[in-house]
């Protein structure tokens, strides 16, 4: 009998493979916490991970059921990176498809958005909590149409525990991959409607670098800041797929399929990437480099 896996990858070890000095799992590469200031060398084994984070609760079926299923698509995904990062070419429409949904997937099944998305969760309960005990015949009609009868807690005691906020809301793991998977099915083609590219770094230039929310959403420099999101016009999406290679994508104005770019625009790139960390930055190289002003 197979023990499940406890320790669960939200950044497929196939993607940060690449960062690697030797491009694949086993490999190192260097991280930088940007927490504690620490700084070492380790494999895409021991990092982007936390236990149990893909756990799910259904009946009759392992609780790692869907660590296990990522696991094609993350070879699949894994083989179009490689090829990109080999030739140095757009990739075909299948291979393009695979980095496409591997994107939407980091954006959404990833601790910093989890926390997010729970926090919205937790005031949508909150909010509908509060409403409940606004009025007694409410409260008596959902305890009805919930088929709970005869409960000890009376109306009154319900309230003043609500309002006094003696209660604590709590979502374990396996309540949030169902979350993410709807909302994946609306996040994807919103991808897909992006003008993409392929941006090259110089081959003697410094190298882009990985984190563990590896996805930059900008504005344009054209544009005035204001609230932002994947589905906005007149931004930029960056994702870096290695050390040479990333793609980008915007809705106006797409540049060439392919675009060798300078050193300054990598190390903006890096800017932007590292902005965006959570807590850790992965580098081929031990002195990435950064441009601090836009």
């Amino acid at each position: 009998m197979n023990t499940p896996a406890r320790n669960h990858h939200y950044l497929p070890q196939t993607y940060l493979a690449a960062f690697t000095d030797t491009g694949t799992k086993n490999g190192k590469f260097y991280v930088f916490d940007i927490r504690s200031g620490k700084r070492f060398r380790t494999s895409p084994r021991n990092v982007a991970a936390e236990r149990a984070f893909n756990r799910v609760n259904l009946e009759g079926k392992p609780p790692d059921i869907l660590e296990q299923s990522f696991s094609p698509f993350e070879g699949q995904v894994g083989q179009a990176i490689r090829k990109v990062n080999r030739t140095k070419t757009f990739p075909n429409d299948e291979d393009a498809n695979s980095i496409l949904n591997l994107l939407c997937l980091i954006v959404l099944r990833n601790p910093r958005s989890r926390r997010k998305t729970n926090r919205f969760r937790q005031a949508v309960s909150e909010h509908f909590a509060h409403l409940l005990v606004s009025n007694e015949q409410l409260w008596e009609h959902q305890l009805k149409k919930l088929g709970i009868e005869g409960t000890t807690v009376t109306f009154e005691e319900m309230k003043q525990s609500i309002e006094g906020g003696e209660y604590q809301i709590e979502f374990t793991p396996a309540d949030s991959p169902a979350v993410e998977l709807r909302a994946f099915d609306e996040l994807l083609p919103i991808f897909g409607k992006r003008y993409w590219s392929l941006l090259i770094a110089p081959a003697s230039g410094p190298h882009f670098i990985c984190s563990d929310y590896p996805i930059a959403l900008t504005w344009k420099k054209s544009v005035r800041h204001g609230p932002i999101g994947y589905g906005v016009e007149n931004t930029e999406i960056f994702f870096p797929l290695g050390p040479k290679t990333g793609f980008y994508g915007v809705y106006e104005d797409p540049l060439p399929t392919v675009v060798e770019i300078e050193d300054k625009h990598v190390a903006m790139m890096n800017s932007r990437i590292k902005e965006r960390t959570d807590r850790q930055v992965f580098s081929t190289t031990e002195k990435p480099v950064f441009d601090h002003v836009e």
